[in-house]
Protein backbone atom coordinates (compact mmCIF):
# COMPACT_ATOMS: atom_id res chain seq x y z
CA UNK A 1 0.00 0.00 0.00
CA UNK A 2 3.07 2.33 0.95
CA UNK A 3 4.52 1.50 -2.17
CA UNK A 4 1.59 2.24 -4.46
CA UNK A 5 1.32 5.80 -2.64
CA UNK A 6 4.53 6.68 -3.58
CA UNK A 7 4.44 5.79 -7.05
CA UNK A 8 1.23 8.21 -7.10
CA UNK A 9 2.68 10.79 -5.38
CA UNK A 10 5.70 10.50 -7.83
CA UNK A 11 3.67 10.54 -10.96
CA UNK A 12 1.54 13.74 -9.76
CA UNK A 13 5.14 15.16 -9.03
CA UNK A 14 6.00 14.52 -13.08
CA UNK A 15 2.72 15.70 -14.41
CA UNK A 16 2.99 19.38 -12.01
CA UNK A 17 6.67 19.57 -13.39
CA UNK A 18 5.73 18.90 -17.20
CA UNK A 19 2.94 21.40 -16.78
CA UNK A 20 5.23 23.65 -15.63
CA UNK A 21 7.90 23.53 -18.40
CA UNK A 22 5.17 23.63 -20.81
CA UNK A 23 4.28 27.12 -19.70
CA UNK A 24 7.57 28.31 -19.56
CA UNK A 25 7.96 26.94 -23.12
CA UNK A 26 4.14 28.18 -23.95
CA UNK A 27 4.91 32.66 -22.69
CA UNK A 28 1.73 34.64 -23.90
CA UNK A 29 2.60 38.24 -25.97
CA UNK A 30 1.17 40.99 -24.93
CA UNK A 31 3.66 42.78 -26.58
CA UNK A 32 -0.37 43.93 -28.17
CA UNK A 33 -0.96 46.03 -25.19
CA UNK A 34 1.84 48.68 -25.92
CA UNK A 35 -0.34 49.90 -29.13
CA UNK A 36 -2.92 51.31 -26.83
CA UNK A 37 -1.41 55.25 -26.28
CA UNK A 38 -2.54 58.40 -27.75
CA UNK A 39 0.08 59.62 -30.47
CA UNK A 40 0.82 63.05 -31.11
CA UNK A 41 4.01 65.34 -32.35
CA UNK A 42 6.42 62.88 -32.62
CA UNK A 43 5.29 59.44 -31.91
CA UNK A 44 2.86 60.75 -35.30
CA UNK A 45 3.08 60.96 -38.67
CA UNK A 46 -0.30 61.36 -39.94
CA UNK A 47 -2.20 61.98 -43.72
CA UNK A 48 -5.16 62.52 -44.86
CA UNK A 49 -5.83 61.71 -48.46
CA UNK A 50 -1.90 61.98 -48.64
CA UNK A 51 -1.48 65.50 -47.15
CA UNK A 52 0.21 65.41 -43.79
CA UNK A 53 -1.79 66.73 -41.13
CA UNK A 54 -0.06 68.23 -37.76
CA UNK A 55 -1.30 69.63 -35.05
CA UNK A 56 -3.71 66.46 -34.34
CA UNK A 57 -3.94 63.35 -32.16
CA UNK A 58 -5.04 60.19 -32.85
CA UNK A 59 -5.88 57.40 -29.88
CA UNK A 60 -5.34 53.78 -30.52
CA UNK A 61 -6.49 51.52 -28.39
CA UNK A 62 -6.05 47.77 -28.72
CA UNK A 63 -8.81 45.60 -28.21
CA UNK A 64 -6.85 42.37 -28.43
CA UNK A 65 -3.98 41.28 -30.45
CA UNK A 66 -5.91 41.08 -33.70
CA UNK A 67 -7.93 44.40 -33.37
CA UNK A 68 -7.76 47.43 -32.14
CA UNK A 69 -10.61 51.19 -31.95
CA UNK A 70 -8.67 54.43 -34.05
CA UNK A 71 -10.64 57.80 -32.37
CA UNK A 72 -10.10 60.58 -34.89
CA UNK A 73 -10.71 64.18 -33.44
CA UNK A 74 -11.78 66.99 -35.83
CA UNK A 75 -9.70 65.39 -38.50
CA UNK A 76 -13.02 65.04 -40.98
CA UNK A 77 -14.81 67.89 -41.62
CA UNK A 78 -17.85 68.21 -39.74
CA UNK A 79 -17.43 65.03 -37.64
CA UNK A 80 -16.27 66.33 -34.14
CA UNK A 81 -14.62 62.42 -33.12
CA UNK A 82 -14.63 59.25 -35.47
CA UNK A 83 -14.09 55.82 -33.98
CA UNK A 84 -12.50 53.47 -36.83
CA UNK A 85 -12.80 49.85 -35.73
CA UNK A 86 -9.73 48.47 -37.22
CA UNK A 87 -7.38 44.77 -37.97
CA UNK A 88 -4.71 44.47 -36.24
CA UNK A 89 -1.52 41.97 -37.59
CA UNK A 90 2.04 41.71 -35.64
CA UNK A 91 4.52 41.87 -38.78
CA UNK A 92 8.10 41.42 -37.16
CA UNK A 93 8.36 43.90 -34.11
CA UNK A 94 5.39 46.31 -35.38
CA UNK A 95 2.04 46.13 -35.87
CA UNK A 96 -0.32 47.06 -38.59
CA UNK A 97 -3.64 48.19 -38.48
CA UNK A 98 -6.68 48.74 -41.15
CA UNK A 99 -10.35 49.45 -41.09
CA UNK A 100 -13.01 51.67 -41.84
CA UNK A 101 -15.91 53.50 -40.34
CA UNK A 102 -18.49 53.21 -43.43
CA UNK A 103 -22.41 55.00 -43.44
CA UNK A 104 -24.74 55.51 -46.38
CA UNK A 105 -23.11 58.60 -47.07
CA UNK A 106 -19.63 58.47 -46.88
CA UNK A 107 -16.59 55.95 -45.94
CA UNK A 108 -13.62 56.64 -43.39
CA UNK A 109 -10.70 54.29 -43.92
CA UNK A 110 -7.70 54.26 -41.98
CA UNK A 111 -4.64 52.00 -42.73
CA UNK A 112 -1.23 52.26 -40.81
CA UNK A 113 1.46 50.60 -38.10
CA UNK A 114 2.69 51.10 -34.93
CA UNK A 115 6.87 50.97 -35.16
CA UNK A 116 9.19 52.07 -32.19
CA UNK A 117 6.40 53.44 -30.36
CA UNK A 118 5.24 56.05 -33.96
CA UNK A 119 2.21 55.74 -35.22
CA UNK A 120 2.32 56.23 -39.24
CA UNK A 121 -1.52 56.77 -40.41
CA UNK A 122 -2.97 57.45 -43.76
CA UNK A 123 -6.73 58.16 -43.15
CA UNK A 124 -9.06 58.45 -46.64
CA UNK A 125 -12.51 60.45 -46.87
CA UNK A 126 -14.53 58.89 -49.71
CA UNK A 127 -17.92 60.73 -50.33
CA UNK A 128 -20.80 58.13 -51.31
CA UNK A 129 -23.91 60.46 -51.27
CA UNK A 130 -25.56 61.17 -54.30
CA UNK A 131 -24.58 65.05 -54.49
CA UNK A 132 -20.88 63.83 -55.21
CA UNK A 133 -19.68 64.71 -58.22
CA UNK A 134 -19.38 67.24 -61.03
CA UNK A 135 -22.81 69.56 -61.87
CA UNK A 136 -23.62 71.90 -64.33
CA UNK A 137 -25.69 75.78 -63.98
CA UNK A 138 -28.80 74.81 -65.06
CA UNK A 139 -29.29 76.80 -68.68
CA UNK A 140 -31.77 79.15 -68.69
CA UNK A 141 -35.33 78.74 -69.87
CA UNK A 142 -37.42 81.49 -71.01
CA UNK A 143 -41.29 81.09 -72.40
CA UNK A 144 -42.79 82.21 -75.78
CA UNK A 145 -42.65 85.47 -75.60
CA UNK A 146 -39.16 85.28 -74.27
CA UNK A 147 -39.74 86.29 -70.47
CA UNK A 148 -37.12 84.50 -67.92
CA UNK A 149 -38.69 81.62 -66.51
CA UNK A 150 -35.96 80.04 -64.79
CA UNK A 151 -32.06 79.79 -64.76
CA UNK A 152 -29.02 78.64 -62.38
CA UNK A 153 -30.38 81.40 -59.61
CA UNK A 154 -33.42 81.31 -57.93
CA UNK A 155 -34.19 83.20 -55.25
CA UNK A 156 -37.56 83.36 -52.70
CA UNK A 157 -37.97 85.80 -50.44
CA UNK A 158 -41.24 86.77 -48.37
CA UNK A 159 -41.92 89.21 -46.20
CA UNK A 160 -44.19 91.56 -43.90
CA UNK A 161 -46.01 93.72 -46.04
CA UNK A 162 -44.45 96.83 -46.82
CA UNK A 163 -40.87 95.72 -46.42
CA UNK A 164 -38.27 97.82 -48.43
CA UNK A 165 -34.67 97.71 -48.92
CA UNK A 166 -32.40 100.52 -49.52
CA UNK A 167 -35.55 102.23 -48.61
CA UNK A 168 -37.41 102.54 -51.65
CA UNK A 169 -37.06 98.72 -53.13
CA UNK A 170 -39.88 96.19 -52.34
CA UNK A 171 -38.86 93.53 -50.83
CA UNK A 172 -41.31 90.85 -53.24
CA UNK A 173 -39.79 92.50 -56.34
CA UNK A 174 -35.91 91.38 -55.40
CA UNK A 175 -36.81 87.65 -56.73
CA UNK A 176 -37.73 88.77 -60.19
CA UNK A 177 -34.94 90.48 -60.66
CA UNK A 178 -32.48 88.62 -59.03
CA UNK A 179 -33.23 85.35 -60.67
CA UNK A 180 -32.68 86.78 -64.25
CA UNK A 181 -29.65 89.12 -63.82
CA UNK A 182 -28.03 86.98 -61.15
CA UNK A 183 -28.46 83.78 -63.92
CA UNK A 184 -27.29 85.80 -66.33
CA UNK A 185 -23.72 87.03 -64.46
CA UNK A 186 -23.26 83.33 -63.02
CA UNK A 187 -23.19 82.18 -66.77
CA UNK A 188 -20.59 84.05 -67.31
CA UNK A 189 -18.05 83.14 -64.28
CA UNK A 190 -18.76 80.13 -63.37
CA UNK A 191 -18.74 76.60 -65.45
CA UNK A 192 -19.41 73.43 -63.31
CA UNK A 193 -19.49 72.96 -59.34
CA UNK A 194 -17.40 69.53 -58.38
CA UNK A 195 -17.98 67.86 -55.37
CA UNK A 196 -15.40 65.43 -55.31
CA UNK A 197 -15.48 62.20 -53.78
CA UNK A 198 -12.38 63.05 -51.60
CA UNK A 199 -14.59 65.99 -49.89
CA UNK A 200 -12.47 68.62 -51.61
CA UNK A 201 -14.76 71.01 -53.76
CA UNK A 202 -13.47 72.54 -56.97
CA UNK A 203 -15.37 74.68 -59.60
CA UNK A 204 -14.38 75.80 -63.75
CA UNK A 205 -14.57 79.39 -63.58
CA UNK A 206 -14.00 82.46 -65.68
CA UNK A 207 -11.90 85.69 -65.06
CA UNK A 208 -12.91 87.20 -68.57
CA UNK A 209 -15.52 89.63 -67.31
CA UNK A 210 -19.29 89.94 -66.85
CA UNK A 211 -21.31 92.32 -69.39
CA UNK A 212 -25.53 92.85 -68.93
CA UNK A 213 -25.31 93.98 -72.49
CA UNK A 214 -23.00 92.24 -74.28
CA UNK A 215 -21.87 89.06 -75.05
CA UNK A 216 -18.76 87.46 -73.12
CA UNK A 217 -16.27 84.59 -73.91
CA UNK A 218 -15.65 83.08 -71.40
CA UNK A 219 -11.79 81.35 -70.88
CA UNK A 220 -12.66 78.88 -68.22
CA UNK A 221 -9.85 77.32 -65.78
CA UNK A 222 -10.15 75.21 -62.91
CA UNK A 223 -9.73 76.20 -59.43
CA UNK A 224 -6.83 74.53 -56.89
CA UNK A 225 -7.95 71.70 -54.54
CA UNK A 226 -7.64 73.20 -50.75
CA UNK A 227 -9.82 76.18 -50.82
CA UNK A 228 -13.28 74.34 -49.92
CA UNK A 229 -13.93 70.90 -48.13
CA UNK A 230 -17.21 69.34 -47.33
CA UNK A 231 -18.97 66.72 -45.58
CA UNK A 232 -22.73 65.77 -46.31
CA UNK A 233 -25.72 64.94 -44.02
CA UNK A 234 -29.08 63.54 -45.40
CA UNK A 235 -30.16 67.42 -45.95
CA UNK A 236 -27.19 69.66 -46.08
CA UNK A 237 -23.67 70.04 -47.33
CA UNK A 238 -21.46 71.76 -44.52
CA UNK A 239 -19.09 73.56 -46.56
CA UNK A 240 -15.32 74.16 -44.74
CA UNK A 241 -13.22 77.50 -45.95
CA UNK A 242 -10.39 77.49 -46.10
CA UNK A 243 -9.71 81.06 -44.76
CA UNK A 244 -5.95 81.22 -44.29
CA UNK A 245 -5.31 80.23 -47.95
CA UNK A 246 -7.91 82.62 -48.84
CA UNK A 247 -7.03 85.66 -47.27
CA UNK A 248 -3.39 85.28 -48.51
CA UNK A 249 -4.66 86.65 -51.88
CA UNK A 250 -6.43 89.13 -50.34
CA UNK A 251 -4.95 93.07 -49.44
CA UNK A 252 -7.03 93.33 -46.50
CA UNK A 253 -5.70 92.68 -43.11
CA UNK A 254 -6.30 88.92 -41.31
CA UNK A 255 -8.00 90.31 -38.25
CA UNK A 256 -10.55 92.17 -40.55
CA UNK A 257 -11.75 88.71 -41.17
CA UNK A 258 -11.78 87.41 -37.79
CA UNK A 259 -15.57 87.48 -37.05
CA UNK A 260 -15.85 85.58 -40.77
CA UNK A 261 -13.60 82.65 -39.39
CA UNK A 262 -15.86 82.21 -36.37
CA UNK A 263 -18.92 82.15 -38.33
CA UNK A 264 -17.72 79.34 -40.81
CA UNK A 265 -15.44 77.35 -38.55
CA UNK A 266 -17.41 74.77 -38.17
CA UNK A 267 -18.55 74.83 -41.50
CA UNK A 268 -21.63 76.19 -43.37
CA UNK A 269 -24.55 74.90 -43.98
CA UNK A 270 -25.61 74.62 -47.74
CA UNK A 271 -29.23 72.98 -48.16
CA UNK A 272 -29.16 70.95 -50.82
CA UNK A 273 -32.17 68.40 -52.56
CA UNK A 274 -31.84 65.79 -54.76
CA UNK A 275 -34.13 65.03 -58.20
CA UNK A 276 -35.76 61.74 -57.96
CA UNK A 277 -33.71 60.65 -60.89
CA UNK A 278 -30.44 62.26 -59.27
CA UNK A 279 -29.78 64.50 -62.47
CA UNK A 280 -30.66 68.00 -60.88
CA UNK A 281 -30.17 69.45 -57.61
CA UNK A 282 -30.98 72.59 -55.90
CA UNK A 283 -28.37 73.87 -53.46
CA UNK A 284 -29.47 76.77 -51.32
CA UNK A 285 -28.33 79.21 -48.08
CA UNK A 286 -31.74 79.92 -46.33
CA UNK A 287 -32.96 82.46 -43.73
CA UNK A 288 -31.43 80.77 -41.14
CA UNK A 289 -27.58 81.04 -41.96
CA UNK A 290 -28.40 84.39 -43.53
CA UNK A 291 -29.29 85.66 -39.80
CA UNK A 292 -25.83 84.79 -38.85
CA UNK A 293 -23.99 86.91 -41.83
CA UNK A 294 -26.40 90.53 -41.16
CA UNK A 295 -23.94 91.18 -38.19
CA UNK A 296 -20.54 90.74 -40.79
CA UNK A 297 -22.31 93.45 -43.17
CA UNK A 298 -20.77 96.29 -41.63
CA UNK A 299 -17.38 94.96 -42.26
CA UNK A 300 -18.15 93.68 -45.50
CA UNK A 301 -19.76 97.57 -46.32
CA UNK A 302 -16.63 99.10 -45.21
CA UNK A 303 -14.79 97.30 -46.85
CA UNK A 304 -16.55 98.51 -50.85
CA UNK A 305 -14.69 101.90 -52.01
CA UNK A 306 -17.78 104.42 -53.43
CA UNK A 307 -16.23 104.28 -57.12
CA UNK A 308 -15.67 100.03 -56.82
CA UNK A 309 -17.65 98.01 -58.94
CA UNK A 310 -18.62 100.03 -61.94
CA UNK A 311 -19.47 103.19 -59.86
CA UNK A 312 -22.13 101.15 -58.16
CA UNK A 313 -19.72 100.55 -54.31
CA UNK A 314 -21.76 103.46 -53.14
CA UNK A 315 -25.39 102.25 -54.15
CA UNK A 316 -24.04 98.64 -53.12
CA UNK A 317 -23.29 100.23 -49.64
CA UNK A 318 -26.17 101.58 -49.13
CA UNK A 319 -27.82 98.39 -49.76
CA UNK A 320 -25.80 96.32 -47.51
CA UNK A 321 -26.65 98.92 -44.57
CA UNK A 322 -30.76 98.59 -44.99
CA UNK A 323 -30.14 94.81 -44.98
CA UNK A 324 -30.78 94.40 -40.85
CA UNK A 325 -33.54 95.98 -41.16
CA UNK A 326 -35.50 94.06 -43.84
CA UNK A 327 -34.16 90.89 -42.52
CA UNK A 328 -36.03 91.53 -39.34
CA UNK A 329 -38.81 91.58 -40.83
CA UNK A 330 -38.00 88.73 -43.29
CA UNK A 331 -40.22 85.20 -42.56
CA UNK A 332 -38.65 83.28 -45.74
CA UNK A 333 -35.29 83.35 -47.61
CA UNK A 334 -33.94 81.16 -49.67
CA UNK A 335 -30.78 81.54 -52.22
CA UNK A 336 -29.56 78.94 -54.07
CA UNK A 337 -28.37 77.54 -57.50
CA UNK A 338 -30.51 75.26 -59.89
CA UNK A 339 -27.58 72.26 -60.87
CA UNK A 340 -27.61 69.42 -63.94
CA UNK A 341 -25.49 66.70 -64.21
Amino acid sequence: MKKNLLYLFALICSVSLFTACSDDDEKTDDSWKAVSATYSAETLKLSLDGTEVSDQSVKVTANSAESASVDLTKLIPGEAEITVDAKMLKTGENYALEGENKTDLRTVSVKGSVESGILTLDVKLKITAPIAGTWKLAEIKKDENDSFVSGPLFMTWEAEDGTLLGGFLPIESIPALAGPLGSLVLGQVLQNVTFQDNGQIVASYSKSGISLDKPVTPSWETSEEGYAAYNVTETQILVFLNLEKIIAGSKSEQSSFDPLIELVKNGIPVNYEMASDGNSARVYIDKELVDKIVPLLPMLSGMIEDNALGGMGAFVKGLLDSFPEAMNKTTKLEIGLNLVK
